[in-house]
């Protein structure tokens, strides 16, 4: 009489699902140096700048799947630009909204990199008032 023996399809090894998901077009592990973030002033546009788009591209590798944190960066920025004209100071409200989206996203894997984010925000959000209020010349 015949038997039927059953095989175990060959599995390949797991990748990480993010890492499975990687295209062409799929954003890159975000660069970040700790010299180049410490060494800028953030009063000055450009560094400011800089800090935005580094926010925007660590949030894009790690919350690519939502679409929250990109209408909480650009209020964010908008205002920073407020704050920089002399305009309503809704920065520390604008801050304080991205930071907790950022904290409720912290996991395991990506503490580092959304650190970074919680760091840049903080060093946007208070550069202005402390060195404009330091008695150093």
């Amino acid at each position: 009489m015949a038997q039927i023996l059953q095989f175990q399809p060959r599995r390949l090894p797991s990748r990480p699902y993010r890492e499975a998901l990687d295209t062409e077009l799929s954003p890159r592990r975000p660069h970040i140096s700790d010299r180049d973030l410490w060494t800028r002033d953030y009063r000055e546009i450009e560094n400011i700048l800089y800090a935005i788009l580094k926010i925007k591209e660590i949030l894009d590798y790690h919350l690519y799947y939502d679409d929250v944190w990109p209408y909480l960066l650009l209020s964010f920025m908008e205002s920073v630009h407020n704050a920089k004209q002399g305009g309503p100071q809704d920065l520390p409200t604008t801050g304080a909204s991205l930071k907790d989206y950022v904290l409720s996203a912290v996991t395991p894997d990506n503490k580092r990199d959304l650190s970074m984010v919680l760091l840049l925000t903080d060093l946007i959000e208070k550069s202005p008032t402390y060195r404009g209020t330091s008695a150093s010349p």
